[in-house]
């Protein structure tokens, strides 16, 4: 079954002078290009959506070099810096670039200025008219800044990070409703991602299936999508291990289903893979 890992991320693991990381932002694990083509290769994975890391903050220089030299392989979303003296036009200039889709990261906007405010609805439309889909890293608290930017701009495509960052509880789970109440919003799409720092448990963190089929049943199987969070994953379970929480450790989901999960999706929103 073709498979496309959506949600990674790279660095220069030697730190060299070409590409330093920012003031107090240095990684510890192994997130090199060719080790993550190494274990890409291993599990079967066609292709891949790298996502600026905050390591370098807004330097996209090693992950544009990724995409130079391996295409067909990876395809790239920026970071995009809400305090820039444009931020429309510097989103623009990314699309000039070659990325294809952007990120949005409350934590950097300005003091004062929410997700929702008038400088993030501004960042969302454009997005929506040049294209790219947005993808928010998010906690639950930023739910309604999320249904806020939908509902005002539905023709903007978005996806929602590492299952909005909700976490399996024991009782009523208020945070989680609200991520499958955002499900109104047709645009909008859920990551099955970030799976060890979600769930409560050891791998293959069975505590997680309840959110897989409630979001299923909520989204249906062609908003939502698989991916690794690499490297983080490599530490975690190991990158294959990391396909297969869902592939061979979810039960109950048909070859339709696990279709959009691990491709499917991720085409539907970023575009197709060469590979």
């Amino acid at each position: 079954m073709r498979t496309i890992d959506p949600h990674l991320h790279v660095w220069d693991t030697n730190a060299t002078d070409e590409y330093p990381f920012a003031p107090g932002r240095a990684p510890t694990a192994r997130g090199d290009v060719a080790f993550l083509l190494d274990l890409m290769d291993g599990a079967g994975v066609s292709g891949a959506l790298i996502i600026q890391p905050i390591v370098y903050r807004f330097d996209h220089r090693y992950v544009s070099a990724a995409l130079t030299l391996h295409p067909d392989r990876f395809k790239g979303m920026c970071l995009l810096d809400p305090q820039h003296n444009d931020p429309p036009a510097e989103l623009a200039r990314w699309k000039d670039e070659g990325y294809g889709s952007v990120r949005f990261n409350p934590g950097l906007f300005p003091e004062g200025a929410a997700m929702d405010s008038d400088l993030g609805h501004r960042m969302f439309e454009t997005a929506g008219e040049l294209g790219m889909p947005v993808g928010f890293l998010i906690n639950p608290q930023h739910f309604d800044a999320v249904d806020a930017l939908c509902e005002s701009h539905p023709e903007t495509v978005a996806v929602i990070d590492h299952f909005g960052h909700c976490r399996p509880g024991y009782h009523a789970n208020p945070e989680f409703a609200k991520l499958l109440d955002l499900a109104k919003h047709p645009n909008l799409h859920v990551k099955l991602s970030e799976w060890a720092r979600s769930s409560h448990q050891e791998y293959p963190y069975v505590d997680l299936h309840d959110f897989v089929y409630r979001l299923l049943d909520a989204y249906g199987a062609n908003r939502l999508m698989w991916a690794t969070d690499f490297p983080f994953i490599v530490e975690q379970c190991g990158y294959t291990e990391g396909l297969e929480v869902l592939s061979k450790h979810t039960p109950n989901l048909d070859a339709e289903t696990m279709g959009w999960f691990l491709s499917g999706t991720a085409e539907k929103v970023f575009g197709t893979w060469n590979a």
